[in-house]
This record gives C-alpha cells, structure tokens and sequence, in this order.
C-alpha cells in the first residue's frame, strides 16, 4: 500500500529545518559568570550549609578567615555560630506551626 504525497498530511508536514530552534545548535560554550557560579554553589548546599555560610556572611567572616585564624579564636567563633544556628532554627520554628524538629546540641 502507498500512501499517497498529495492531501492533508503532505500540505502540513514541514521540513526538519523549519524547526525555530534549528539554527541554535550546541553554539559556543563560554565560562559561567561568577553570579552563575555562586548560584551554582548555593543551590549544591544543605540547608544546614546555606544556614551557616548566611551566619558567616552577617558576621563578616568567610570560611578562608577562619580556616587562618588561630584554634581558640575559631573555637569562640564557632561557639558564637553554633549559638546563631539555634536561634534562627527557634525562630523558623516558631513561625511554623505543627512542625517538629530534633535539635541535637
């Protein structure tokens, strides 16, 4: 049986190269830019991570500062972080009702 290149199907069929996307193809790759970059790092978080990395951001301390500073300095800041940590969970706690939440301190 032939199927016949005249009729309905032959007037809507259109070619593979009319596609509006054909002429994109792969392109160039280019390096994402540092926005992308920080995106990209912040969305590859924990929550837990993101919680931290926002504490240290408010403090003004990045990981590289205290990676550098001396064990009983960091101990206090990590003190002070770990307090920070458990205030905002508190609070996100509060705000939601009916949620629980295990606390290990």
């Amino acid at each position: 049986m032939q199927i016949p290149s005249t009729g309905a199907y032959a007037a809507t069929a259109a070619p593979a190269a009319a596609s509006p996307f054909s002429d994109l193809g792969a392109g160039p790759t280019r390096a994402p830019s540092q926005a992308e970059q920080d995106f990209d790092n912040w969305a590859k978080m924990t929550p837990a991570q993101q919680m931290r990395a926002e504490i240290l951001r408010e403090l003004g301390v990045t990981q590289q500062d205290l990676d550098k500073m001396d064990p009983k300095d960091r101990a206090k800041l990590e003190e002070k972080i770990k307090e920070l940590t458990k205030e905002k969970v508190q609070e996100s706690t509060e705000k939601k009702t009916g949620v629980a939440i295990d606390i290990k301190v």
